[in-house]
């Protein structure tokens, strides 16, 4: 772990070890069967996420269902939600690892991080840092509800938290926490409603910060939430 990520989380582990150790908890101490097993996601849209948690490299379905959009917020809704449901396995279980992510890149750059095939390094979030350098600049946001809607989401959902942000001395990281709580709130308040659809199903809930590193270099998870529900 580079200094400026255990700075910044302590409590992260790598994220292949938070995914294997998840995997044989549910399997131990929950009855998961691997085969009979879903994974759903509520994470962002960048490609980097895939190399932070490998859920699917555990469990035989190993194409996840994609609940969220940028930010990781978990745009699919009640309808996403209920195919979701829909498709776990018969007498089978769901998981669903959800939150935002960060670029941490080796030259402590919070929010940045150097992608495969680039020499320098870019945003990461991107959509977060857009809305913290929205908040910074005091101006009224001008994004297209139509033709930008995720991105005014997530600035709709961080806004009560606006002044909080921008006084801390690592305002990205702060916005970075409250759309993990936006984030928590949501994806349980959606498995509330359509708990009728999980009907004789375990659910996991995974839910963390994913971190993010320079390519070639190891991505952590800032474990926040590990909860089975059974409907």
């Amino acid at each position: 772990m580079n200094s400026t990520i255990e700075n910044l989380y302590p409590n992260a582990q790598k994220g292949d070890d938070v995914t294997s150790q998840s995997i044989e908890k549910l399997i131990n101490e929950h009855q998961f069967d691997s085969k009979k097993t879903i994974l759903g996601t509520s994470v962002c849209s960048d490609e980097i996420i895939r190399s932070a948690m490998n859920f699917r490299d555990h469990i035989d379905n190993q194409n996840p269902f994609e609940l969220g959009g940028l930010g990781g917020f978990p745009f699919a809704g009640l309808t996403g939600f209920k195919a979701f449901a829909a498709h776990i396995p018969d007498n089978g279980f769901a998981i669903i690892q959800y939150g935002p992510h960060i670029g941490i890149s080796e030259t402590g750059h919070t929010g940045m991080v150097v992608r495969g095939g680039q020499a320098l390094e870019t945003t990461c979030c991107g959509a977060l840092m857009a809305t913290v350098d929205a908040f910074k600049s005091g101006k009224k946001s001008e994004l297209d509800q139509e033709l930008d809607y995720q991105q005014w989401k997530i600035a709709e959902e961080l806004n009560e938290s606006r002044a909080a942000i921008v006084k801390e001395d690592e305002p990205l990281i702060a916005a970075t926490d409250q759309m993990f709580s936006q984030i928590d709130k949501r994806v349980k308040t959606l498995l509330e409603k359509t708990s009728s659809h999980f009907e004789n199903k375990k659910v996991a809930l995974i839910g963390g910060i994913i971190i993010n590193t320079d390519f070639g270099n190891s991505d952590w998870f800032d474990l926040k939430e590990f909860e089975v529900q059974s409907f």
